[in-house]
């Protein structure tokens, strides 16, 4: 089982990571959160493979029609489309898959990359704490309404590919202890006596590898989808930019980053890794970190993380459920009973 370590965190950030290079000429292939940081310069790579099809999401079109500049711009080509999608908005994630299911777009590869990082506790227009909502149950609910064209896309020989940007910071989480007394573990996560700013973003991360490890679970065997969680290390990346208005933390985040972050096109080579190269089925339902099959935390792994990893995955789709009457059709109709 897996704990933070200190040797283990700067031997994996001075990791030179693989080029992809894989052919993806014949494949359509989604990337979250585009317009900045990882998933930016993740679809700068994945342009420059010339898929048959890329789609970068954007919190809006303004954002979106930049983003699909200038990846042209570097890429040098143009192959490229741009949709809005807020996942700070669970009406954003509906539209997002009615247009996919409108269009007939067949989804060889989603990297669910778009995340946020803050230090102040604020709900959406749905009720949820915003960082619980778009790190972890709006990247939830995309997942599963994204499955059936995910599936749709699959062939004999070649498995589509469902990729979460989670992170190394799922070590640290410490809050989910004394869970068995909780009536909710989301309600809980969602209250601002409890959710404070100092295990925010580690929580949402933790609760990303837990979907994974549930989804991939309940796929069938030989699986589809191959699912998998992915650690992108500490990178230049705009991640951090909300909690940087603090002169102290902004210096500690700058500091830091200098000495030891990847650079962002460094980082992003995690997220292609395993929407596009082979040995999918290695990567199954695990937490990826470097390019390599890594393990998840200790609590993840223990009796009891399974045990909440169980009742995370009941909680949310009763709650996705009642957003979409899509959640309830797909997991009848492609997932197993665990």
């Amino acid at each position: 089982m897996a704990k933070f370590s200190v040797l283990s965190f700067f031997r994996q950030q001075w990791t030179v990571l693989p080029v992809p290079n894989a052919d993806i000429t014949d494949k359509s292939i989604v990337v979250t959160g585009a317009n900045v940081g990882l998933g930016f310069e993740a679809a700068v790579h994945l342009a420059k493979l010339k898929p048959k099809r890329l789609l970068l999401t954007t919190r809006d079109e303004a954002k979106g029609k930049q983003a699909k500049q200038d990846v042209e711009q570097r890429s040098m080509t143009n192959n490229i489309e741009a949709w809005p999608l807020e996942l700070a908005s669970f009406d954003s994630v509906r539209k997002f898959a009615d247009r996919i299911e409108s269009e007939g777009f067949s989804i060889n590869a989603l990297i669910a990359n778009a995340a946020i990082a803050t230090p102040t506790y604020a709900k959406t227009q749905d009720g949820w704490e915003t960082t619980l909502q778009v790190n972890y149950l709006s990247t939830a609910l995309l997942s599963i309404l994204m499955l059936p064209h995910l599936i749709k896309s699959t062939t004999a020989t070649d498995t589509a590919r469902l990729v979460i940007v989670s992170s190394e910071a799922h070590l640290l989480a410490n809050k989910l202890r004394g869970v068995a007394n909780w009536p909710s573990i989301l309600g809980k996560l969602n209250d601002e006596e409890y959710c404070t700013a100092s295990n925010r973003y580690e929580l949402s991360k933790l609760l990303e590898v837990m979907f994974v490890r549930e989804l991939a679970s309940r796929l069938p065997n030989p699986t589809p989808v191959s699912v998998t969680a992915i650690n992108p290390g500490l990178c230049h990346s705009r991640l951090t930019r909300m909690i940087e208005g603090n002169p102290f933390i902004h210096f500690v985040v700058h500091v830091g980053k200098a000495l030891f972050a990847r650079t962002t096109e460094m980082g992003s080579r995690t997220l292609v890794h395993p929407a596009v190269e082979p040995s999918e089925s290695d990567r199954h339902g695990r937490y990826v970190s470097s390019c390599e099959v890594a393990e998840e935390s200790d609590l993840i792994l223990s009796e009891e993380g399974k045990e909440i990893s169980r009742r995370l995955w009941t909680e949310t789709i009763e709650i996705l459920a009642k957003i979409d009457p899509r959640v309830n059709q797909i997991i009848s109709q492609h997932l197993l009973a665990c």
